[in-house]
């Protein structure tokens, strides 16, 4: 990479890990308040988790077309300041409802197509699918900070604390929008004409592709948070508070994993074969962690596996996306790809709760291995779609 292309990397990767860091440090902690929070119910709490979601899914084809009519950094700067209004407000709320439009409007600053988007637009074909990792790695990396730092924070300062801390990390990501990243040239990013040109993108075979096998990716992960928390505290037994202890190293390690298939992936153009691959590693972790439940060194390992199998489609997926749409088209395209993402985690949720309920933690896990499966299939179609794309822009 470019020196401009480092920096436009580093800077968009720490503003999508301070985000969600801030939102992971929330997710452990948000039902333990519960019994102090006026006209608070189980419905109602499980509303605030899950809203979020919801929130983003539906804004994220919105903001990333605008960004192609308006720009991307007014867009961003739009979207950082609703997450840091939702954080505050949920920091001086004490009741669910206060909460609950809190978590609405942190999941309204729906920036992760335009932050897709401009990273299409600041780095080369060839150098893509590497930044994209970079942004799968950071969000890896908040996850796991996010569930040391909830219940630490939480301990000191109660719920309101963990709100304030995640508004002052809206605030950090500031910093890299203003001072880090590039300015996008009118060269990089091409305005397009309306929102009906927008539109257009959906009827787009790589978006479809991709969008599709990204919803099917996240679903896989949206399920496996589920069950795959509460069997590695059942397993070692450990507190709530110290599962980090445990998914540091097996997300560190399905990174560590990623690295070889992903650099293989885009230096030799075979896409198609290591995102089928990715599907069935995907597979395989479920399969073992489903035979093996309880036996923590087994799930342990088999967590890393299926984490480095998440981690390569994750990668890939995006990149090509990116590199098969046009600058005027990348937000648009970008939203809809984070339309499906946010959609598929929320699915996911639903689909593991579900099966938890009917069959069992190992029936879960055997659910996941037939969707690993079948993201196998889903992902060697969406490579073979774009590659086609992509060879045709290219003849003469």
């Amino acid at each position: 990479m470019t020196g401009q292309e480092k920096k436009a990397v580093f800077g968009l990767s720490f503003i999508y890990m301070t985000r969600m860091l801030g939102l992971f440090m929330l997710m452990p902690v948000l039902a333990l308040d519960s019994h102090s929070m006026r006209d608070s119910t189980p419905f109602l709490l499980g509303l605030a988790v899950g809203i979020y979601g919801l929130a983003q899914a539906l804004l994220q084809f919105p903001f990333g077309s605008a960004s192609d009519r308006l720009g991307r950094k007014p867009v961003l700067v739009l979207g950082l300041l609703l997450f840091i209004v939702g954080s505050v407000l949920g920091a001086l709320t004490d009741n669910i409802w206060g909460v609950i439009l809190a978590r609405v409007l942190q999941g309204a600053g729906a920036v992760s197509s335009v932050l897709l988007a401009t990273a299409g637009d600041l780095t080369d074909d060839a150098h893509r699918t590497k930044a994209m990792a970079a942004i799968g790695g950071s969000i890896s990396i908040a996850y796991v900070l996010g569930m040391a730092l909830g219940p630490i924070i939480y301990g000191f300062s109660g719920l309101a604390g963990v709100f304030w801390g995640a508004a002052v990390l809206g605030v950090l990501a500031f910093l890299p929008l203003f001072f880090v990243i590039p300015g996008i040239s009118e060269g990089q990013q091409r305005r397009m004409g309306s929102f009906r040109d927008a539109l257009r993108i959906f009827s787009h075979p790589a978006v479809q592709a991709a969008s599709v096998g990204i919803f099917i990716l996240q679903m896989v992960l949206g399920a496996s948070f589920v069950v795959l928390s509460p069997e590695l505290l059942r397993a070692t037994q450990l507190t709530q508070g110290a599962i980090w202890e445990v998914y540091l190293p097996v997300m560190f390690g399905g990174i560590v994993l990623m690295l070889y298939p992903v650099i293989y992936a885009e230096k030799n153009r075979e896409h198609r074969r290591v995102l089928a691959l990715s599907g069935i590693i995907i597979a395989l972790g479920a399969l073992f962690m489903g035979i093996f439940a309880g036996y923590f060194w087994a799930v342990g390992i088999a967590a890393i596996v299926f984490f480095a199998g998440y981690n390569i489609a994750s990668a890939i997926l995006p990149s090509m996306m990116s590199r098969s749409t046009t600058p005027e088209q990348r937000g648009a395209a970008s939203g809809v790809y984070s339309l499906m993402q946010f959609l598929g985690i929320f699915t996911g949720g639903v689909v593991g709760g579900w099966g938890l309920g009917w069959i069992g933690v190992q029936g879960v896990f055997y659910i996941l291995t037939v969707v690993g499966l079948a993201l196998a299939l889903q992902s060697a179609f969406a490579a073979g779609a774009m590659n086609k794309l992509l060879a045709a822009e290219e003849r003469p």
